[in-house]
């Protein structure tokens, strides 16, 4: 069933999203999923009016949300938490002026000289203050209450109107004549004052934290409805993107955003995909190859037929994938919301026993007052509500602008858990493509009728790991030009070393399937050339079969002589060495598991260091053994093509798919790494991974060991209710301060 997006209204703390989940899930046949960062629910299982009438039940407003970072669609009641109103600048305008005056009436009851700000000007602040600034949480407070329970605004309202009433009464009493220090009463319109505007200022802060990782996003999930020109009776026409059909002609300018996905029929220009792929270095493009929307284009004219619509395209997944994630919820938050969910009740318990506990052991009731309050104040669960979710929604937005797309904030916490790093071969560690790695040629003799398996005949050359010029024998030269023109791939191995170099104009004879390919030289005198399975023609030195056992042999002859052998095997990606020393320099395991024969496993395992290897496995297999690595607390990613390692992949600990071209792979992995080295990338995102959960831990100690200290040191009077509400304030926007860290979080290179 489709899923909706609404923006909530009112949603404050933990205990908010908590409560919305509960009301929502509890209907039958409903699931939904609350952010909290996002003031977002999606909803599944209801209609839209359903799903907003529940949340309305629950003293809560919902309309239809956009994209993420884009204003919400107002029902005329409210605006969305992420834009400031007229009216929300001007309270917040009013609160810092309110500030100043009580700022400097609190210093001077330090210094001891109260009252440097005269009672009736404290009065006339305190009462616009509590009427005006506060009413916004008096309405949220009351929506509440009326559906039987308590959100922050719910203390802030308890501690604030306690103390403001409690100071006009005896603002009210005072004998005016006798003068204001006359009376020695105690009066706490300061505290009412500094704790609103510090709400408010502290809340202004959270914002713009939180509106710095939504922006974030939102350039990576929301995409642009620029118009795009597109050729409609003879002309160019500017038309939404979202009504150009598959296969329409469209055109591209330089400096132009790309909106489709479409492949080039002219042109030729250089993209910038680093918004998808996380490459800063342009691509060159060119007719027959593929543009992606979210790319830009940067020099040349481009025109293209569209092979996408509009919400198919490569960008738009990419756009449904963040959405997806910031809606899920990582197990590490468990813990927060259940304590989120009871802890507004627990703090009026333990304001009302302060109370009581210092009037009855000090008989002064504007003390017990005073820390009753400051209990109040400073215990509000914000901090602990955005401590999760502000560094999981920071930590999507960097992966996702280096090509990586976690599926959800569960999947970006077991990245950081994972230990050991499993890897196909065939596709993943190598390229898939054939490649000569070697070459053994006969040696000049004095006697040409020498016996064929005496070793001094011939050399061998190990081009994998051979340094300086590459070798080209003449025979070598002669048999890229017998290949030439063959459609297979040991010789497209052979042509590709050959690019570049001189080849001997042959005319081929016979292409014989299973042996090999026979052709003649165009030179004087010609020769005869055979290219093919080894034993073919003529026999070569028997101690050739212990080199590159795991490669394929293709022998060489010439005029019916043994000249020399080619060894061609699947090659090494270039980025899969450092990714392996980077993941082994992090402590992390690394293994190679393919289905590919037990040698040919071996000489990849050979060219990395410190790498286990299996080979030989089917998919049953595979899935067996992960299983029983998982059975002995091994957490273990297993990297693949996303394709034919999908069961593997949900037999791991953690899936990661490499995917390029229009192809995400987004329905198989955890992990989805779109970029131009995705090997490297894939150990790289494990470290952002782990980057994201030491954010979590430290927002939820701060969160935690913020309130475990304040909640006791309120309720002994060692907080005025003013510093409290300071202190309170202040940790949410350190919260977000130190999740949005995470927006400048670079990968390294090498280990």
């Amino acid at each position: 069933m489709n899923s909706i997006d609404l923006h909530i209204e009112g949603m404050t703390c933990a205990a908010c999203s908590s409560r919305i989940e509960k009301v929502l899930n509890k209907i039958p046949g409903a699931h939904a999923e609350v952010s909290l960062l996002e003031h977002r629910a999606r909803v599944t299982g209801l209609t839209t009016d359903e799903a907003i009438a529940a949340i309305r039940r629950a003293g809560y407003d919902a309309w239809p949300a956009r994209a993420p970072g884009q204003p919400s669609v107002s029902n005329g009641q409210g605006v969305s938490d992420l834009t400031l109103s007229r009216t929300e600048q001007f309270r917040l305008w009013l609160s810092m002026l309110a500030l100043v005056p009580m700022l400097i009436e609190m210093g001077g009851m330090l210094l001891g000289h109260p009252h440097l700000i005269p009672l009736d000007l404290q009065w006339a602040l305190a009462t616009v203050m509590q009427t005006f600034v506060a009413w916004p949480f008096y309405v949220k407070a009351w929506r509440a209450l009326r559906v039987g329970s308590a959100t922050m605004e719910t203390l802030i309202t308890l501690g604030t109107v306690s103390a403001y009433l409690w100071s006009l009464f005896g603002w009210l009493s005072l004998d005016r004549s006798a003068g204001h220090n006359a009376s020695g009463g105690v009066f706490y319109f300061e505290t009412s004052i500094v704790v609103l505007a510090m709400v408010r200022i502290g809340r202004h802060l959270e914002q713009k934290a939180r509106q710095q990782a939504l922006d974030a996003l939102a350039k990576l999930a929301h995409l642009d409805a620029a118009p795009v020109e597109q050729w409609v009776h003879g002309q160019w026409v500017a038309t939404p993107p979202n009504e150009i059909a598959v296969g329409e002609r469209i055109r591209f300018h330089p400096n132009q955003a790309i909106h489709l996905d479409a492949l080039i029929v002219e042109g030729q220009t250089e993209i910038d995909e680093s918004s998808l792929s996380g490459e800063s270095r342009p691509a060159v493009k060119g007719p027959g190859e593929m543009i992606f929307a979210g790319c830009t284009n940067l020099s040349g004219q481009i025109i293209a037929t569209v092979s996408q619509p509009f919400d198919q395209s490569r960008r738009a997944k990419i756009g449904q994938r963040i959405l997806s994630a910031l809606s899920s919820r990582a197990p590490i938050a468990a813990m927060a919301d259940r304590v989120a969910g009871v802890f507004v009740p627990i703090v009026m318990v333990i304001a009302v026993i302060t109370f009581f506990g210092h009037w009855v052991s000090q008989a002064e009731s504007s003390v017990a007052l005073a820390n009753a309050v400051a209990v109040l104040v400073v215990a509000c669960p914000c901090a602990l509500g955005l401590a999760t979710p502000a560094a999981i929604a920071t930590g999507l937005a960097r992966a996702a602008q280096y090509g990586w797309l976690f599926r959800s904030a569960d999947a970006l916490q077991r990245a950081a858990e994972v230990d050991h790093v499993v890897f196909d071969k065939t596709g993943t560690l190598t390229s898939g493509r054939a490649k000569l790695i070697g070459l053994a040629e006969r040696q000049a003799q004095a006697n040409d009728l020498a016996p064929a398996g005496d070793k001094a005949l011939f050399r061998t050359v190990a081009l994998d790991t051979h340094q300086g010029e590459s070798p080209w024998p003449e025979w070598l030269s002669d048999a890229a030009g017998a290949e030439r023109g063959i459609e297979h791939p040991l010789a497209g191995a052979l042509l590709s070393y050959a690019a570049g170099r001189p080849i001997t104009a042959c005319q081929l004879i016979h292409n014989t399937p299973g042996q090999g390919v026979y052709a003649r030289s165009t030179t004087t005198p010609p020769r005869d050339i055979h290219v093919g399975k080894p034993g073919w023609i003529a026999p070569p030195p028997e101690s050739l079969a212990q080199h590159h056992p795991a490669a394929s042999a293709i022998d060489v002859c010439i005029n019916q002589q043994w000249v020399g052998r080619l060894w061609v095997a699947d090659s090494l990606r270039p980025d899969a060495a450092p990714a392996i020393a980077l993941l082994q320099a992090d402590g992390l395991h690394t293994s190679i598991l393919s289905g590919d024969r037990e040698s040919a496993v071996a000489r990849i395992a050979g060219l990395l260091r410190g790498v286990s290897f299996v080979g030989g496995q089917s998919p049953e297999a595979k899935a067996e053994l992960l299983d029983q690595w998982r059975s002995e607390k091994k957490r273990v990613a297993m990297v693949g093509d996303g394709l034919n390692d999908a069961a593997a992949m949900a037999h791991a600990h953690l899936g990661i798919a490499m995917a390029s071209g229009a192809s995400l792979t987004l329905e198989t992995a955890d992990l989805t790494i779109s970029h131009t080295s995705p090997l490297l990338a894939s150990a790289q995102s494990l470290g952002l991974a782990r980057a994201v959960l030491r954010r979590v831990k430290e927002n939820l100690v701060f969160a935690f060991g913020f309130n475990a200290l304040a909640i006791p040191l309120a309720a002994f009077g060692a907080l005025t209710p003013a510093v409290a509400g300071a202190a309170m304030a202040l940790s949410s926007a350190a919260v977000m301060l130190n999740a949005t860290r995470l927006l400048t979080w670079t990968p390294r290179a090498h280990a």
